[in-house]
């Protein structure tokens, strides 16, 4: 449970004013103001109801998944040639891609790893397979996973999957986080 003297912060948080709160917990604007200012103690029944309130519109203000992500994904097939990655990923400007067979992740590829290749002059990297080289899949999550989980996992994967129903529907990236802030 929170503390009374947490309410007022907590409230200025999700930019409520005393009045908003009042009448999202059904208790009257004089009483948020007394609970915060240290005036009264209040009753349990109350303090709850105010909590509630503030729990309730703090869950509506979380971001998920599936509001920040980019439904259209740009994917390459495990059969298709590095050549035709490299062109994908200098026509649309990113530097990642998944792979993906009949809809599932198989595997993904950066440009990283086609940096890595040109630097030891591999020279057949038109013929190359994407499935010869590329990494394991990205992570997927469901639609509804807040924000902050696909957050935790762009600091260890370039790229997070997006699926709902079983059916990849997204891709969040670095540079999706950035336009979500």
């Amino acid at each position: 449970m929170i503390e009374p003297k947490m309410i007022g912060k907590m409230r200025k948080r999700l930019g409520l004013t005393q009045k908003r709160l009042a009448d999202l917990a059904g208790v009257s604007q004089s009483l948020v103001a007394k609970i915060e200012s240290g005036k009264i103690d209040p009753a349990y029944s109350k303090v709850k109801q105010i909590v509630s309130a503030l729990q309730t519109k703090e869950s509506e203000e979380k971001k998920t998944a599936k509001d920040i992500m980019s439904s259209n994904i740009v994917s390459v097939g495990a059969d298709d040639t590095m050549d035709k990655a490299v062109r994908i990923m200098m026509k649309r400007d990113i530097s990642q891609l998944p792979v993906l067979e009949s809809d599932k992740c198989v595997g993904s590829l950066s440009d990283s790893m086609v940096l890595e290749l040109v630097s030891k002059k591999h020279n057949d990297l038109k013929s190359i397979a994407v499935r010869e080289i590329m990494a394991e899949s990205f992570p997927i999550i469901p639609a509804n996973s807040l924000v902050d989980v696909a957050t935790d996992l762009l600091r260890y994967y370039a790229a997070v999957l997006i699926e709902k129903n079983g059916r990849l529907v997204g891709i969040v990236t670095k540079a999706d986080l950035l336009k979500a802030i």
